[in-house]
């Protein structure tokens, strides 16, 4: 994968795009799409499916952000970048958990937002191309958001896709309850309706595969597990 492969949603808080920035996109990706409004950047989404989105704002109201939301409760593949004068942004601890690749800081040079936009290729090929290794004969792969196990495959669930794409992306850390609840059900989970989204991801893969702390949250455990 290329840069010049990636299609860009480009978001603007106004009309007014920085035509230096636009041009270095367009020179640089296979496609850009500006939007400036919330309603036309879910139109372009759907229509576009990009591989980037990259949100250029200062963030004085929530509404980007609670699209950012709605995008990830479908969507863990799609990388976004944040280019924002506002320093002390009161929702960043809210776009760290959307995981954004890079919150950059405005004015910034070429350099900077190449360099970001590489990462996102890493980012992006490895969650869309690749398989990822669970244990010895068992993958998840993030194209098809399915699990090889023993050379056969076993289709996800929309909750069990988001789930093991959250705990992949979160290896060597505890995701909380509350996290996987934001996440996966919007706020909105019973203790049962959790335990039953592990217990079935745990038939398709196996039974160790997430450890649970009590009253904390749930990791995934690879430290046995060779790549």
């Amino acid at each position: 994968m290329e840069l010049s492969d990636l299609s860009v949603l480009y978001i603007m808080d106004n009309q007014d795009k920085v035509e230096n920035l636009f041009s270095l996109l367009c020179n640089t990706v296979n496609k850009v799409t500006c939007t400036s409004t919330i309603l036309e950047s879910k139109q372009q989404y759907i229509k576009q499916s990009p591989c980037l989105i990259i949100i250029d704002s200062d963030f004085k109201n929530r509404e980007i952000i609670d699209f950012l939301i709605e995008i990830r409760c479908d969507d863990i593949k799609t990388a976004f970048i944040v280019l924002s004068n506002n320093k002390d942004n009161q929702y960043l601890t809210e776009l760290l958990e959307l995981y954004i690749t890079k919150y950059i800081i405005k004015p910034f040079g070429d350099t900077i937002l190449i360099e970001a936009l590489n990462k996102c290729m890493e980012i992006i090929e490895r969650r869309i191309y690749s398989n990822f290794k669970l244990a010895n004969g068992i993958f998840f792969n993030f194209q098809t958001q399915s699990i090889i196990k023993n050379d056969e495959s076993y289709i996800l669930n929309k909750k069990e896709s988001l789930l093991i794409n959250l705990l992949i992306q979160n290896q060597g850390r505890i995701i909380t309850y509350e996290e996987i609840e934001y996440h996966i059900w919007n706020n909105e989970c019973t203790q049962a309706a959790l335990k039953s989204l592990i217990r079935d991801l745990r038939k398709k893969t196996f039974k160790n595969i997430i450890k649970n702390y009590s009253g904390i949250g749930y990791k995934l455990e690879l430290k046995n597990i060779h790549h």
